[in-house]
Protein backbone atom coordinates (compact mmCIF):
# COMPACT_ATOMS: atom_id res chain seq x y z
CA UNK A 1 0.00 0.00 0.00
CA UNK A 2 1.50 3.40 -0.66
CA UNK A 3 2.14 5.88 1.59
CA UNK A 4 1.98 9.73 1.65
CA UNK A 5 4.55 11.97 4.10
CA UNK A 6 1.91 14.02 6.13
CA UNK A 7 3.98 14.48 9.44
CA UNK A 8 5.95 17.01 8.20
CA UNK A 9 3.26 19.22 6.88
CA UNK A 10 2.12 19.72 10.22
CA UNK A 11 4.51 21.70 12.07
CA UNK A 12 1.93 24.43 13.36
CA UNK A 13 -1.21 25.18 14.70
CA UNK A 14 -3.17 26.61 17.24
CA UNK A 15 -6.58 25.67 18.64
CA UNK A 16 -9.40 28.08 18.27
CA UNK A 17 -13.45 26.63 19.39
CA UNK A 18 -16.16 26.75 17.16
CA UNK A 19 -19.66 26.03 16.98
CA UNK A 20 -22.47 26.87 15.17
CA UNK A 21 -22.73 26.99 11.38
CA UNK A 22 -20.29 28.70 9.53
CA UNK A 23 -20.71 32.31 9.19
CA UNK A 24 -21.29 33.46 5.62
CA UNK A 25 -21.36 29.80 4.26
CA UNK A 26 -24.56 27.05 4.67
CA UNK A 27 -23.89 24.21 5.72
CA UNK A 28 -25.27 20.28 4.33
CA UNK A 29 -23.86 18.43 7.77
CA UNK A 30 -25.91 15.05 6.97
CA UNK A 31 -28.59 16.72 4.19
CA UNK A 32 -29.30 14.26 0.95
CA UNK A 33 -28.36 16.62 -2.12
CA UNK A 34 -28.79 15.75 -6.15
CA UNK A 35 -25.42 17.08 -6.43
CA UNK A 36 -23.03 14.55 -8.14
CA UNK A 37 -19.71 15.19 -6.12
CA UNK A 38 -19.48 16.90 -3.02
CA UNK A 39 -20.25 20.74 -2.78
CA UNK A 40 -16.78 22.45 -2.10
CA UNK A 41 -18.54 25.84 -0.59
CA UNK A 42 -20.31 24.05 1.76
CA UNK A 43 -19.32 22.18 5.52
CA UNK A 44 -20.48 18.99 5.73
CA UNK A 45 -19.42 16.25 8.49
CA UNK A 46 -17.41 12.93 7.83
CA UNK A 47 -18.76 9.65 8.56
CA UNK A 48 -17.40 6.26 8.92
CA UNK A 49 -18.26 2.68 7.49
CA UNK A 50 -15.68 0.69 9.48
CA UNK A 51 -15.65 -3.08 8.22
CA UNK A 52 -13.47 -4.53 9.81
CA UNK A 53 -13.60 -3.04 12.95
CA UNK A 54 -10.50 -0.61 13.42
CA UNK A 55 -11.38 2.52 14.20
CA UNK A 56 -13.75 1.82 17.39
CA UNK A 57 -15.49 4.49 18.99
CA UNK A 58 -14.54 7.21 16.40
CA UNK A 59 -16.57 5.17 13.65
CA UNK A 60 -18.77 4.34 16.38
CA UNK A 61 -19.57 8.03 17.00
CA UNK A 62 -19.60 9.35 13.10
CA UNK A 63 -22.03 6.32 11.42
CA UNK A 64 -23.62 7.60 8.53
CA UNK A 65 -27.69 8.44 8.52
CA UNK A 66 -29.75 7.22 6.02
CA UNK A 67 -29.91 10.37 4.23
CA UNK A 68 -25.81 11.28 4.20
CA UNK A 69 -24.37 11.86 0.76
CA UNK A 70 -21.81 9.88 -0.76
CA UNK A 71 -19.12 12.16 -0.13
CA UNK A 72 -19.59 12.27 3.49
CA UNK A 73 -18.98 8.24 3.58
CA UNK A 74 -15.25 7.27 4.31
CA UNK A 75 -14.81 3.58 3.96
CA UNK A 76 -12.29 1.72 6.15
CA UNK A 77 -11.00 -1.46 4.79
CA UNK A 78 -7.81 -1.22 6.70
CA UNK A 79 -7.25 -4.56 9.51
CA UNK A 80 -5.76 -3.95 12.43
CA UNK A 81 -2.54 -5.97 10.48
CA UNK A 82 -2.75 -3.52 8.36
CA UNK A 83 -2.54 -0.72 10.28
CA UNK A 84 0.34 -2.36 12.16
CA UNK A 85 2.12 -2.42 8.54
CA UNK A 86 2.03 1.23 8.42
CA UNK A 87 4.28 1.56 11.04
CA UNK A 88 6.35 -1.49 10.31
CA UNK A 89 7.24 0.18 6.92
CA UNK A 90 8.26 2.82 8.20
CA UNK A 91 11.82 1.17 8.71
CA UNK A 92 12.24 2.22 4.67
CA UNK A 93 12.31 5.90 5.96
CA UNK A 94 14.99 5.11 8.15
CA UNK A 95 17.07 2.84 5.79
CA UNK A 96 17.04 5.93 2.91
CA UNK A 97 17.77 8.50 5.24
CA UNK A 98 21.00 7.10 6.70
CA UNK A 99 21.91 6.26 2.90
CA UNK A 100 21.46 9.54 1.90
CA UNK A 101 18.92 9.27 -0.53
CA UNK A 102 15.39 11.09 1.30
CA UNK A 103 14.82 14.88 0.62
CA UNK A 104 15.52 15.23 4.07
CA UNK A 105 18.70 17.64 4.73
CA UNK A 106 21.47 14.56 4.66
CA UNK A 107 24.03 13.00 2.86
CA UNK A 108 23.92 9.63 4.86
CA UNK A 109 24.96 8.67 8.12
CA UNK A 110 27.12 5.66 9.57
CA UNK A 111 25.99 2.75 10.12
CA UNK A 112 22.22 1.20 9.26
CA UNK A 113 19.11 0.28 10.73
CA UNK A 114 20.31 -2.92 11.55
CA UNK A 115 23.72 -2.26 12.96
CA UNK A 116 21.47 -0.42 15.36
CA UNK A 117 19.43 -2.94 16.29
CA UNK A 118 21.64 -5.21 16.75
CA UNK A 119 23.29 -2.49 19.37
CA UNK A 120 19.75 -2.18 20.33
CA UNK A 121 19.82 -5.95 21.53
CA UNK A 122 23.36 -5.74 23.19
CA UNK A 123 22.45 -2.87 25.40
CA UNK A 124 18.93 -3.85 26.40
CA UNK A 125 19.91 -7.46 27.31
CA UNK A 126 22.76 -6.24 29.28
CA UNK A 127 21.16 -3.29 31.23
CA UNK A 128 19.76 -3.21 34.74
CA UNK A 129 16.11 -2.95 33.90
CA UNK A 130 13.55 -4.10 31.63
CA UNK A 131 10.05 -3.32 29.64
CA UNK A 132 9.10 -0.62 27.54
CA UNK A 133 11.12 2.66 28.98
CA UNK A 134 14.61 0.25 29.44
CA UNK A 135 14.19 -0.59 25.43
CA UNK A 136 13.58 2.49 24.56
CA UNK A 137 16.62 4.20 26.43
CA UNK A 138 18.31 1.38 24.73
CA UNK A 139 17.68 2.26 21.42
CA UNK A 140 17.95 6.01 21.59
CA UNK A 141 22.02 5.16 23.29
CA UNK A 142 21.99 2.82 20.05
CA UNK A 143 21.35 4.99 17.08
CA UNK A 144 22.97 8.05 19.12
CA UNK A 145 26.14 5.66 18.87
CA UNK A 146 25.83 4.50 15.69
CA UNK A 147 24.35 7.19 13.32
CA UNK A 148 25.56 10.47 14.00
CA UNK A 149 22.66 12.10 12.25
CA UNK A 150 22.71 15.82 11.91
CA UNK A 151 18.99 15.76 11.89
CA UNK A 152 17.46 12.22 13.68
CA UNK A 153 14.43 13.25 15.23
CA UNK A 154 12.53 10.34 12.92
CA UNK A 155 14.79 7.81 12.91
CA UNK A 156 14.52 6.25 16.18
CA UNK A 157 10.37 5.92 15.89
CA UNK A 158 11.02 4.83 12.67
CA UNK A 159 13.50 2.04 13.62
CA UNK A 160 11.43 1.29 17.37
CA UNK A 161 8.25 -1.27 15.93
CA UNK A 162 10.46 -2.85 13.47
CA UNK A 163 13.11 -3.17 15.74
CA UNK A 164 10.79 -4.81 18.24
CA UNK A 165 9.74 -7.06 15.80
CA UNK A 166 12.62 -8.13 14.60
CA UNK A 167 13.78 -9.22 18.39
CA UNK A 168 10.83 -10.93 19.27
CA UNK A 169 10.30 -9.01 22.36
CA UNK A 170 6.37 -8.32 23.84
CA UNK A 171 6.02 -4.79 25.36
CA UNK A 172 2.36 -4.54 25.23
CA UNK A 173 0.52 -1.11 23.83
CA UNK A 174 4.02 0.24 22.72
CA UNK A 175 4.27 3.50 20.40
CA UNK A 176 6.87 5.78 20.09
CA UNK A 177 6.04 8.79 18.05
CA UNK A 178 7.52 12.33 17.14
CA UNK A 179 5.93 15.15 18.38
CA UNK A 180 6.27 18.62 18.20
CA UNK A 181 7.88 21.42 21.46
CA UNK A 182 8.60 24.95 22.11
CA UNK A 183 12.29 24.67 23.37
CA UNK A 184 14.10 27.63 24.34
CA UNK A 185 17.55 29.06 21.90
CA UNK A 186 20.63 31.49 22.48
CA UNK A 187 18.81 35.26 22.61
CA UNK A 188 20.83 36.08 19.61
CA UNK A 189 19.31 34.20 17.13
CA UNK A 190 16.96 36.19 14.06
CA UNK A 191 13.32 35.85 14.37
CA UNK A 192 12.79 35.32 17.74
CA UNK A 193 10.09 36.64 19.48
CA UNK A 194 10.76 39.67 21.89
CA UNK A 195 8.25 39.11 24.57
CA UNK A 196 10.01 35.29 25.06
CA UNK A 197 13.78 36.80 25.60
CA UNK A 198 14.89 36.08 28.93
CA UNK A 199 18.14 36.52 31.24
CA UNK A 200 19.58 32.94 32.29
CA UNK A 201 21.59 33.91 35.13
CA UNK A 202 25.10 31.98 33.48
CA UNK A 203 27.82 33.59 31.26
CA UNK A 204 29.91 30.08 30.94
CA UNK A 205 29.63 26.66 28.18
CA UNK A 206 27.27 25.67 29.93
CA UNK A 207 23.99 27.78 28.82
CA UNK A 208 23.32 30.94 26.78
CA UNK A 209 23.46 34.21 28.46
CA UNK A 210 19.80 35.43 27.31
CA UNK A 211 17.43 32.74 25.80
CA UNK A 212 14.10 33.14 23.99
CA UNK A 213 11.59 31.21 21.45
CA UNK A 214 10.78 31.92 17.91
CA UNK A 215 6.84 31.30 19.11
CA UNK A 216 6.97 27.89 17.07
CA UNK A 217 7.04 24.04 17.33
CA UNK A 218 10.32 23.70 15.70
CA UNK A 219 11.95 21.05 18.26
CA UNK A 220 11.28 17.36 17.70
CA UNK A 221 10.78 14.98 20.92
CA UNK A 222 8.85 11.80 21.25
CA UNK A 223 5.87 10.47 22.71
CA UNK A 224 6.21 7.41 24.12
CA UNK A 225 3.00 5.03 25.44
CA UNK A 226 2.87 1.56 26.45
CA UNK A 227 0.90 -0.68 29.08
CA UNK A 228 1.48 -2.13 32.35
CA UNK A 229 -0.37 -3.83 35.04
CA UNK A 230 -1.07 -0.99 36.44
CA UNK A 231 -2.42 0.46 33.32
CA UNK A 232 -1.59 2.93 30.16
CA UNK A 233 1.59 4.88 30.46
CA UNK A 234 2.82 7.92 28.44
CA UNK A 235 6.41 9.54 28.61
CA UNK A 236 7.81 12.86 26.96
CA UNK A 237 11.34 11.47 25.73
CA UNK A 238 14.27 13.75 24.97
CA UNK A 239 17.23 12.64 23.11
CA UNK A 240 19.91 12.70 25.62
CA UNK A 241 23.12 14.68 24.05
CA UNK A 242 20.03 17.42 22.81
CA UNK A 243 20.99 20.75 24.09
CA UNK A 244 21.42 19.30 27.83
CA UNK A 245 21.98 23.04 29.28
CA UNK A 246 17.69 23.07 29.42
CA UNK A 247 16.49 19.59 30.21
CA UNK A 248 16.17 18.36 33.75
CA UNK A 249 16.52 14.32 31.77
CA UNK A 250 15.36 12.76 28.67
CA UNK A 251 12.69 10.84 29.63
CA UNK A 252 9.64 11.55 32.42
CA UNK A 253 5.83 11.70 32.83
CA UNK A 254 4.09 14.54 30.96
CA UNK A 255 3.27 16.02 34.58
CA UNK A 256 6.75 16.09 35.86
CA UNK A 257 8.39 17.44 33.13
CA UNK A 258 9.82 21.14 32.11
CA UNK A 259 6.94 21.44 29.68
CA UNK A 260 4.14 21.17 32.39
CA UNK A 261 5.92 24.33 34.77
CA UNK A 262 2.99 26.47 35.27
CA UNK A 263 3.19 30.06 33.26
CA UNK A 264 2.31 31.10 36.81
CA UNK A 265 5.97 30.49 37.91
CA UNK A 266 8.54 33.10 37.10
CA UNK A 267 11.07 30.53 36.60
CA UNK A 268 12.80 27.67 38.11
CA UNK A 269 16.96 26.45 37.87
CA UNK A 270 18.24 23.66 36.79
CA UNK A 271 22.20 22.53 38.11
CA UNK A 272 24.26 23.22 35.09
CA UNK A 273 27.28 21.42 34.43
CA UNK A 274 30.03 23.65 36.59
CA UNK A 275 27.59 23.35 39.24
CA UNK A 276 25.74 26.71 38.73
CA UNK A 277 22.44 26.83 38.83
CA UNK A 278 20.97 27.77 35.38
CA UNK A 279 17.26 29.78 35.54
CA UNK A 280 14.63 28.34 32.93
CA UNK A 281 11.40 29.91 31.84
CA UNK A 282 8.00 28.15 31.87
CA UNK A 283 6.78 30.29 29.02
CA UNK A 284 9.93 28.37 26.67
CA UNK A 285 8.84 25.02 27.28
CA UNK A 286 5.39 23.48 25.71
CA UNK A 287 4.21 20.45 23.60
CA UNK A 288 1.58 20.06 21.06
CA UNK A 289 -0.34 17.72 23.38
CA UNK A 290 0.07 20.09 26.90
CA UNK A 291 -2.83 21.94 25.11
CA UNK A 292 -4.23 24.30 27.98
CA UNK A 293 -0.96 25.76 28.53
CA UNK A 294 -0.17 25.97 24.84
CA UNK A 295 -3.29 27.89 25.10
CA UNK A 296 -2.93 30.34 27.15
CA UNK A 297 0.72 31.18 25.43
CA UNK A 298 -1.68 31.95 22.58
CA UNK A 299 -3.56 34.43 24.38
CA UNK A 300 -0.23 35.94 26.23
CA UNK A 301 1.22 36.36 22.12
CA UNK A 302 3.86 33.51 23.60
CA UNK A 303 3.27 31.00 21.17
CA UNK A 304 1.62 31.86 17.33
CA UNK A 305 -1.48 31.63 16.07
CA UNK A 306 -2.15 28.48 14.13
CA UNK A 307 1.23 26.69 16.00
CA UNK A 308 -1.00 24.21 18.12
CA UNK A 309 -3.36 22.88 16.17
CA UNK A 310 -1.36 20.92 12.96
CA UNK A 311 0.78 19.91 15.59
CA UNK A 312 -1.53 17.89 17.97
CA UNK A 313 -3.24 16.48 14.55
CA UNK A 314 0.26 15.78 13.29
CA UNK A 315 0.86 13.91 16.97
CA UNK A 316 -2.12 11.77 16.63
CA UNK A 317 -1.50 10.81 12.80
CA UNK A 318 2.37 9.78 13.33
CA UNK A 319 1.45 7.55 15.63
CA UNK A 320 -0.34 5.53 13.06
CA UNK A 321 1.92 6.50 9.60
CA UNK A 322 5.33 8.16 10.21
CA UNK A 323 7.53 7.25 7.05
CA UNK A 324 8.64 9.50 4.36
CA UNK A 325 9.39 6.82 1.82
CA UNK A 326 8.63 3.71 0.82
CA UNK A 327 9.21 1.30 -2.21
CA UNK A 328 6.46 2.93 -3.89
CA UNK A 329 7.98 6.09 -4.30
CA UNK A 330 11.61 6.63 -5.97
CA UNK A 331 14.45 7.82 -3.49
CA UNK A 332 14.77 11.47 -3.63
CA UNK A 333 11.09 12.04 -4.77
CA UNK A 334 9.35 15.07 -3.60
CA UNK A 335 6.73 13.71 -0.95
CA UNK A 336 3.30 15.11 0.71
CA UNK A 337 2.96 18.74 -0.03
CA UNK A 338 6.22 19.25 -0.98
CA UNK A 339 7.27 22.74 0.97
CA UNK A 340 3.62 23.33 1.35
CA UNK A 341 2.63 24.72 4.85
CA UNK A 342 0.12 21.37 4.69
CA UNK A 343 -3.00 20.36 5.29
CA UNK A 344 -5.41 23.16 6.65
CA UNK A 345 -6.55 22.56 10.29
CA UNK A 346 -8.53 25.27 10.50
CA UNK A 347 -10.39 24.82 13.64
CA UNK A 348 -9.99 22.43 16.32
CA UNK A 349 -12.79 22.67 19.39
CA UNK A 350 -11.51 23.69 23.31
CA UNK A 351 -13.47 20.62 24.12
CA UNK A 352 -11.06 18.20 21.59
CA UNK A 353 -8.24 20.03 22.80
CA UNK A 354 -8.87 19.43 26.60
CA UNK A 355 -9.58 16.15 26.49
CA UNK A 356 -6.03 15.25 24.54
CA UNK A 357 -4.58 17.59 27.16
CA UNK A 358 -6.66 14.99 30.11
CA UNK A 359 -5.29 11.79 28.20
CA UNK A 360 -1.78 12.88 28.25
CA UNK A 361 -2.18 13.74 32.27
CA UNK A 362 -4.24 10.96 33.35
CA UNK A 363 -3.50 8.42 30.50
CA UNK A 364 -5.98 5.11 30.12
CA UNK A 365 -5.83 2.20 28.17
CA UNK A 366 -9.47 3.28 26.49
CA UNK A 367 -8.03 6.57 26.40
CA UNK A 368 -5.13 5.29 24.26
CA UNK A 369 -6.73 3.96 21.99
CA UNK A 370 -8.90 6.53 21.06
CA UNK A 371 -5.84 8.93 20.59
CA UNK A 372 -4.75 6.21 17.79
CA UNK A 373 -8.46 5.41 16.76
CA UNK A 374 -8.38 9.43 15.83
CA UNK A 375 -5.67 9.33 14.05
CA UNK A 376 -6.34 6.62 11.74
CA UNK A 377 -9.37 8.37 11.25
CA UNK A 378 -7.70 11.56 10.22
CA UNK A 379 -5.49 9.32 7.81
CA UNK A 380 -8.20 7.90 6.22
CA UNK A 381 -9.54 11.30 5.30
CA UNK A 382 -6.54 12.42 3.77
CA UNK A 383 -5.78 9.23 2.01
CA UNK A 384 -9.25 9.62 0.41
CA UNK A 385 -10.14 13.23 0.39
CA UNK A 386 -7.33 15.52 0.67
CA UNK A 387 -3.45 15.39 -1.28
CA UNK A 388 -2.02 15.62 -4.32
CA UNK A 389 -3.83 14.50 -7.43
CA UNK A 390 -0.46 13.22 -9.10
CA UNK A 391 -0.91 10.62 -6.13
CA UNK A 392 -3.65 8.85 -6.01
CA UNK A 393 -7.30 10.07 -6.58
CA UNK A 394 -8.47 12.13 -3.90
CA UNK A 395 -11.76 14.14 -4.05
CA UNK A 396 -9.95 17.66 -2.97
CA UNK A 397 -6.69 19.18 -3.33
CA UNK A 398 -4.58 19.24 -0.55
CA UNK A 399 -5.50 22.68 1.01
CA UNK A 400 -8.89 21.43 1.47
CA UNK A 401 -9.55 23.15 5.69
CA UNK A 402 -10.73 20.52 8.61
CA UNK A 403 -12.81 21.30 11.68
CA UNK A 404 -12.01 18.98 14.56
CA UNK A 405 -15.01 19.36 17.50
CA UNK A 406 -16.59 16.94 20.05
CA UNK A 407 -13.91 15.32 22.42
CA UNK A 408 -11.54 12.27 22.10
CA UNK A 409 -14.05 9.80 23.23
CA UNK A 410 -16.97 11.64 20.75
CA UNK A 411 -15.08 13.12 17.73
CA UNK A 412 -16.75 15.21 15.31
CA UNK A 413 -15.14 16.24 11.87
CA UNK A 414 -15.59 18.41 9.24
CA UNK A 415 -14.98 19.61 5.48
CA UNK A 416 -14.93 23.35 5.79
CA UNK A 417 -14.93 25.66 2.83
CA UNK A 418 -11.79 27.00 2.14
CA UNK A 419 -13.23 30.29 1.27
CA UNK A 420 -15.09 31.01 4.55
CA UNK A 421 -13.66 31.64 8.27
CA UNK A 422 -15.11 30.63 11.24
CA UNK A 423 -15.48 32.88 14.15
CA UNK A 424 -13.18 32.06 16.98
CA UNK A 425 -14.40 31.50 20.60
CA UNK A 426 -11.37 31.45 22.83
Amino acid sequence: MYRRNFLSTFQSGVAVGISGVLAGCSSTDNKSSDQTGPPEDQRFRYFFQDKPGTLGAVAEHNQPPADAADWQIIENTLTEDDWAELRLNDIEYAQAYMAGETVQPTDGTSGTPEKIITRVQELYENADASGAVAFTEALIAAEDGISKAEFPEQLVPNIAKYAIEELGYEFPGYSLSPIQAVHPVPGDYDGLKPETIRETGVSAAIAPERVGTFGEMRTTLYLLMFETDDGAQVRYVNRPPFNPWYLRDTLREPTESVYREPLSKDFYTIGGTQGRPVKQYPEHFVTSLDYRKAAKMRDQDLLKDGELRKSLVGSALSIVENGEQDKSRPAGAALGCNGNRGYQIEALSHAFGTSVDDFVTDPSTDQRKRFIEFGRAIYLIFETQFGNDSTGDPVFGYDQPLKIAGTLAAPELYHLPKECQESAER
